[in-house]
């Protein structure tokens, strides 16, 4: 129960994540933007691991799945996510974001040798047609519209890339703790954001306003420290197959967020909300 309470609470934050990176980005580009989420995510992080880091003969014992991790799974899908959404519209980038509790399912029986039971797949199926029917608004007629383009390949490549972190922290993290796993590869991660910023246009940080950096904080720490410490710890605790569908939960909260801002509630947000969450609970049952 204790884990189920936890990717609620990830999902809640990742959700939150959409408005506070929209307003990040009205001053910066998604790269910086990134840059300074993981800066004061990882800060935080060192924060509450610093006591409890393992030597560093035990990191580097373990450098293979924290790099693995950390560059290929968290970096590698952060980036190619904002490439890709460049590219193509946001109604094909949640759509496909949104496959990945089937990636991570297939990947785990491929890979893990796990066993999926009928109800998983067909929770599976009942939360992604809740998906589409919250992004269609109810005309699930309109999904005939979308044309594939190569920033929905870029994103399906990234999301493929984050259902294969789903699958490897289980793996890679049993040696190190999950707050330092989490502390490591968010460091890698923000190292290949760092990487990045010489190629960035140059910004004099004193001229970015209180707003920005409150948004900032607002991803740093719940959105990026918190809920990344939350999410593998139940991946560790519950499987990659089980934990990931609660991804499929994140429009469904971005919606309700964009009532509690302010915008109207449709026949079709209690509809698809109610089989994002059938599918929820099919998928957690053994």
């Amino acid at each position: 129960m204790k884990s189920i309470l936890l990717l609620i609470v990830t999902v809640l934050f990742w959700a939150l994540n959409f408005y506070f990176g929209k307003i990040m980005m009205e001053y910066v580009s998604p790269n910086v933007a990134a840059f300074w989420r993981y800066f004061i995510g990882v800060l935080a992080l060192l924060v509450m691991s610093f006591s409890s880091l393992p030597p560093w003969k035990i990191i580097k014992e373990n450098l293979f799945g924290i790099l693995l991790v950390g560059f290929v799974g968290l970096f590698g899908f952060v980036y190619l996510f904002f490439q890709g959404l460049n590219l193509t519209s946001e109604m094909n980038g949640a759509l496909i974001v949104s496959l990945n509790p089937a990636m991570t399912l297939l990947l785990a029986v491929c890979l893990q040798g796990y066993k999926a039971n009928s109800r998983q797949v067909i929770g599976i199926l009942f939360a992604f047609v809740g998906i589409v029917y919250l992004l269609t608004k109810g005309d699930l007629q309109s999904i005939l519209d979308i044309d594939i383009n190569k920033g929905d390949l870029i994103l399906i490549t990234g999301t493929s890339l984050f259902a294969l972190q789903n699958i490897w922290i289980k793996k890679y993290s049993a040696n190190l703790g999950n707050l330092s796993f989490t502390s490591l590869t968010n460091l890698c991660c923000l190292v290949g954001f760092m990487l990045l910023m010489p190629f960035e246009t140059a910004f004099p940080i004193a001229s970015l306003p209180s707003r920005f950096w409150i948004a900032a904080f607002g991803m740093g720490i719940p959105g990026t420290a918190l809920a990344y410490y939350f999410w593998n710890y139940a991946l560790n605790d519950i499987g990659a197959a089980r934990g990931a569908v609660f991804l499929n939960a994140i429009p469904m909260f971005t919606a309700l967020f964009a009532v509690f801002f302010g915008a109207s509630i449709f026949p079709y947000h209690f509809y698809s909300a109610l089989l994002i969450i059938g599918g929820l609970l099919l998928v957690q049952k053994n």
